[in-house]
């Protein structure tokens, strides 16, 4: 069995007021317990993109390399640790009724980002009997804006609210905040559809473990005497006390409730065949 794995993290965006702290510490506690407990041989085998460098030709570049060369009984890990969010659909189709689900690169085009679709026709690619682990430590939904605008709170939510002339696109509400207003949009005028982002690979041979509902925000947070995003956290606190061995299923309950017991409102969520996510985490 070959394993490999592409862990991308953003502490820094190119506007200091979006960025984040834990982020690459998620990745390197991610590396590390791949490295020390699941037989993933490091640098050959581990590749690692943060901040300036995780770019959209970046991410897409590591995630050809990911799959590129993958077999029936490989172990695959993608973990994406930075800001998401969602954006009507930018290809002109269906503008009534679609969303498109992105990560945001630090280099992110708001007119050509990466989505949803994308991330699945990269990974459709991996061959029957390859386990393809990928783990979403980011927010897929706007229910964060008004917190992740406030610098001063101690957690921060990995959101990033879209340009006023992108959220236009959703046929938005108006209204007259007077002289002073920033901006006279405040959303748009119906309740949209709400996915999150990676769900289109659970029709491959994909297990999706994502750090919240669509509609919840994913917390970056100070734990434990240091900065990391609250899923790769308890997700790796999880697997400790497992020993380093249990099933997807089992791992997601247990991560879901150590969040809850330290007061994170996000619910972690699997998706996948069912067989894989009775399987072992990251295989046998």
């Amino acid at each position: 069995m070959n394993r490999r794995a592409f862990l991308v993290g953003l502490n820094r965006y190119p506007d200091p007021r979006n960025n984040l702290k834990g982020c690459v510490n998620d990745v390197l506690l991610m590396s590390k317990t791949l490295r020390e407990q699941y037989g993933f041989a490091g640098p050959t085998d581990i590749k690692l993109l943060t901040d300036e460098r995780a770019t959209t030709a970046g991410i897409r570049k590591g995630l050809e390399w990911l799959v590129g060369e993958a077999a029936s009984g490989d172990s695959l890990v993608f973990h994406y640790s930075g800001h998401g969010t969602q954006v009507r659909d930018v290809h002109g189709d269906e503008l009534s009724d679609n969303l498109d689900e992105i990560i945001c690169p630090y280099d992110l085009d708001w007119d050509h980002p990466f989505t949803d679709d994308d991330l699945a026709e990269i990974c459709g690619r991996v061959p029957k009997g390859t386990l393809l682990t990928v783990i979403l430590d980011c927010c897929h939904s706007g229910t964060g804006l008004r917190n992740f605008l406030r610098p001063d709170l101690p957690i921060r939510y990995k959101f990033l609210p879209a340009p006023v002339e992108v959220r236009h696109r959703s046929e938005p509400r108006i209204e007259d905040r007077g002289i002073d207003r920033s901006a006279t949009m405040t959303g748009p005028d119906k309740k949209l559809p709400v996915r999150r982002f990676g769900i289109s690979l659970t029709k491959t041979n994909a297990v999706l473990v994502a750090g919240c509902r669509a509609d919840q925000t994913s917390a970056d947070a100070w734990i434990d005497g240091d900065y990391h995003g609250a899923l790769t956290y308890y997700l790796w606190r999880a697997l400790r006390d497992a020993k380093w061995k249990t099933t997807y299923r089992k791992l997601i309950g247990t991560t879901g409730d150590a969040l809850a017991d330290h007061n994170f409102d996000q619910v972690p969520q699997l998706e996948g065949p069912a067989r894989l996510l009775a399987s072992t985490v990251f295989g046998d």
